[in-house]
């Protein structure tokens, strides 16, 4: 399983936070700033660490939330499960029903799907750790892209045989003979 170079650098700046914030680490500086003995250098001392460790509790919030975001961007919520089923299967259902034998097999299958794509069983899943997005929603932003990539490179060379037409037309009519000749072929 791949982990999100973003979840990754979380947990890096999490660990980071935490050890620079160890109970012992400030306890240490504490004692140290006291032992000091001169009252202003150990005031100014702790009111640098109390700065620090705001600062520090300030990130692991935001470390939080955006562990939260990251989750919760995974994560497939009741409605988004039932909006999917209410629109996706009628969809699929519409097209298969047009397609022949083929859309028999795909009517069968969508009603083996069906069970899997309800708010319960998606649910546990989720608990479980399958991450739908990554599972279903990647592998069809891929096919779709490629899908797109390759109607583009035939469109390409479309224009591109097009172009070698209207030169070898343009070479035809430069030459007054192939052009009769061309001309005789279909009976003009």
């Amino acid at each position: 399983m791949d982990i999100d170079p973003q979840i990754i650098e979380l947990g890096v700046r999490l660990t980071e936070a935490a050890a620079r914030n160890s109970a012992s680490l400030v306890t240490d500086k504490v004692r140290g700033l006291l032992a000091s003995g001169r009252k202003d250098d150990a005031i100014a001392g702790l009111e640098q660490l109390v700065s620090e460790l705001v600062a520090d509790k300030n990130e692991m919030t935001r470390i939080a939330q955006a562990y939260q975001s990251e989750l919760v961007a995974q994560r497939l919520n009741s409605g988004d499960v039932k909006y999917i089923a209410d629109t996706v299967f009628p969809l699929v259902e519409k097209v298969a029903q047009g397609a022949g034998p083929q859309g028999e097999k795909v009517l069968e299958n969508l009603d083996l799907l069906k069970p899997i794509l309800s708010v319960e069983t998606v649910n546990v899943m989720q608990l479980l750790g399958f991450n739908f997005r990554r599972a279903i929603g990647e592998p069809l932003t891929d096919l779709v892209a490629h899908l797109i990539a390759s109607r583009a490179s035939s469109t390409d060379e479309v224009q591109v045989a097009n172009l070698k037409h209207q030169q070898v037309m343009a070479e035809l009519a430069q030459d007054p003979e192939a052009y009769n000749r061309f001309m005789a072929l279909f009976g003009r």
